[in-house]
């Protein structure tokens, strides 16, 4: 049957953009416009159908190509984004074999992880994908941001160029942040486009995108601040719509520039949910990632205890090696496979999953394991 699935994944073209458009309304609410909207944003071209009887479009996803920074450095990645399958074809186990054939055609495309939100985690787990990060929404009272800073601000288009350069590097600080696609910024730049504004700071210091569509909340859909002073600087640009806007809220990372610069009342988290990654080519991740070691070398046994994949990583001078373990002296832990997701991304510590039975090693070799991996919390800044 898993076959039989595989076979039938293919591109969508103009002719499935009704049935598409249909799909994501009963999957995730959205209006028709939003679907077609959804659908131009993404590219038909970056969407994978699965077909059914009579050739009609049983299940649909976005099939995203970019990568994720950790420590500075891209790891070529594709985001499965909007899964959505049928209400009469639910639960018949489509979801699984749609995203192991997305998952096999990244990586024949480059891709050395796959990333999704899921509303049933338990299938895809099944797929190998495990919590790898974070997506955390807060939320502040208008009348409690600070008002000191006098950073000033000008109204530039949604499409400045020094966005995307400040965003470029933003990512850099950060783990786990996208680099954004073509889609993900359509997406960000999505309708109402008429309440919508971009405001950058003197200098580039730091910039603003805002939704000014709902009178109930400010909604900042993307932002950066370059030091402490500049994320002071945009709480008191956002404080001057307190007379209009009683809260606002904004994507952050688990240790957030702006939390930061915030007094100790008057915000809160608002949402908070985890993206899932699977490591489709281990070799070419660890190759690729960043890391916060200058020197060192580990070996990592990951999977079953039968037939383990055995692969050592050496730094040295920060320049990154990563091959075939020979069985010659070196520090080694044993890893389960979910596991080694969460040491990849930096989600949990090699020392916190050795407590949860899932690695196994000396103290000297895990913790080793904890510094090769160290940094900040993976997150990202929007929802895909």
């Amino acid at each position: 049957m898993k076959n039989n699935f595989k076979a039938a994944m293919e591109p969508a073209s103009a002719k499935d953009a009704p049935e598409i458009a249909s799909l994501l309304s009963w999957a995730f609410g959205f209006s028709k416009e939003r679907s077609d909207e959804y659908i131009a944003n993404v590219g038909l071209g970056s969407l994978r159908l699965l077909r059914g009887a009579g050739m009609r479009v049983d299940a649909c996803a976005a099939l995203l190509e970019t990568a994720h920074i950790f420590h500075g450095k891209p790891v070529s990645a594709a985001n499965i984004a909007h899964v959505a399958i049928a209400p009469e074809c639910r639960g018949q186990g489509l979801a699984v074999p749609f995203v192991d054939a997305m998952c096999e055609e990244a990586q024949r495309n480059g891709a050395a992880i796959a990333t999704l939100f899921a509303s049933t985690r338990p299938v895809y787990r099944k797929s190998g994908f495990e919590l790898a990060g974070h997506e955390i929404i807060y939320e502040a009272q208008t009348i409690s941001l600070p008002v000191a800073s006098k950073l000033a601000f000008e109204r530039v288009d949604l499409d400045d160029p020094r966005i995307a350069s400040n965003y470029a590097v933003k990512t850099l600080g950060e783990a786990g942040l996208l680099s954004r696609c073509p889609a993900h910024w359509n997406e960000l730049r999505r309708k109402p486009t008429d309440a919508l504004a971009a405001y950058l700071a003197e200098g580039d210091a730091a910039y603003l995108i805002l939704d000014m569509g709902n009178k109930t909340c400010l909604t900042v859909r993307d932002w950066y601040t370059g030091s402490p002073e500049a994320a002071q600087g945009v709480l008191s640009f956002l404080a001057r719509f307190r007379s209009v806007y009683p809260a606002v809220r904004w994507h952050g990372g688990p240790q957030d520039d702006l939390v930061a610069a915030m007094p100790d009342k008057g915000w809160r988290l608002a949402h908070q949910e985890e993206w899932l990654a699977g490591v489709l080519d281990p070799a070419a991740a660890l190759r690729q990632r960043g890391y916060h070691v200058e020197d060192a070398r580990l070996a990592l046994r990951i999977g079953q205890a039968e037939t383990p994949l055995a692969l050592e990583i050496e730094i040295k001078a920060g320049a990154v090696e990563v091959r075939e373990a020979t069985g010659t002296p070196c520090p080694t832990i044993s890893v389960q496979a979910p596991a080694f997701v969460q040491i990849f991304t930096g989600f949990r510590s090699a020392s916190k999953l050795a407590q949860y039975g899932q690695v196994i090693g000396s103290a000297v070799d895990i913790r080793l394991c904890d510094q090769l991996f160290a940094g900040p919390l993976p997150w990202v800044a929007e929802h895909f």
